[in-house]
């Protein structure tokens, strides 16, 4: 009998240690932990003390969907942001649990308060994914707007260029002209110009010959009147 007692407390004892630590009143042990969103899922567990055959049963009130795994569950799990454009992401720095490492299938059958948990977190999901896809719409379309203004713009400035490249060749050619004609008539100015200044030279150097002339003719004495009577 003693050694049956012993065993019990043994057993009592190893369940104790592997539950977290909490207040005890009247000999009960109450473990309560609530659903996280990353399939850590606990039920009420109760230990009590003056029953100790349930205790000893192989099957106990924990499920095997239930795992108790404290360590995993209660570890920090940072989250990296990370901006792509206006939508922010909140990307895992752990992995996540799959079903190899001891996450539950989704089409295994709960009941109770597990299944009404996964109900109210599926319906969270669908939420978060319709307001994400409603805003990754709302996002696509306002690029799609800015992408048709800026195709727009870039087409209005393509033909404004194109527009000034006409206009510049239409000027070069007008100017090309303009300095022929130009050319042209200081050409047919200048023509007459030099036949002028050609015949003016000419007759200014005929007027010194002439003067030359009356200046020599001057230098001569005339002749006194005796002799000329003389001459006779």
């Amino acid at each position: 009998m003693v050694d049956n007692y012993s065993s019990e407390a043994d057993a009592l004892g190893s369940l104790s240690s592997t539950a977290p630590t909490s207040s005890i009143k009247n000999d009960t042990t109450k473990t309560s932990h609530n659903e996280s969103e990353d399939e850590c899922n606990y039920s009420i567990m109760t230990i009590d003390t003056n029953d100790f055959k349930k205790l000893l049963l192989p099957k106990s009130n924990i499920s095997s969907d239930n795992k108790l795994n404290f360590d995993a569950c209660f570890r920090e799990k940072p989250f990296k942001t990370v901006a792509y454009g206006p939508i922010n992401v909140n990307v895992r720095q752990t992995m996540a649990p799959t079903l190899a490492t001891g996450r539950r299938s989704k089409f295994t059958k709960l009941e109770g308060d597990a299944a009404v948990k996964r109900e109210i977190r599926r319906k969270r999901n669908r939420e978060a994914a319709r307001k994400l896809k409603a805003k990754r719409e709302q996002v696509e379309q306002q690029l799609q707007t800015d992408i048709d203004e800026l195709e727009s713009r870039e087409r209005e400035l393509l033909f404004t260029i194109s527009s000034l490249e006409s206009y510049k060749t239409k000027l070069e050619l007008r100017c090309d002209r303009n300095m022929v004609f130009i050319e042209e008539r200081l050409a047919r100015a200048t023509a007459p110009t030099l036949k002028q200044e050609h015949i003016r030279q000419a007759h200014q150097s005929v007027l010194v010959h002439n003067d030359d002339v009356h200046a020599k003719e001057e230098k001569r004495s005339p002749s006194p009147q005796w002799q000329l009577l003389f001459s006779i």
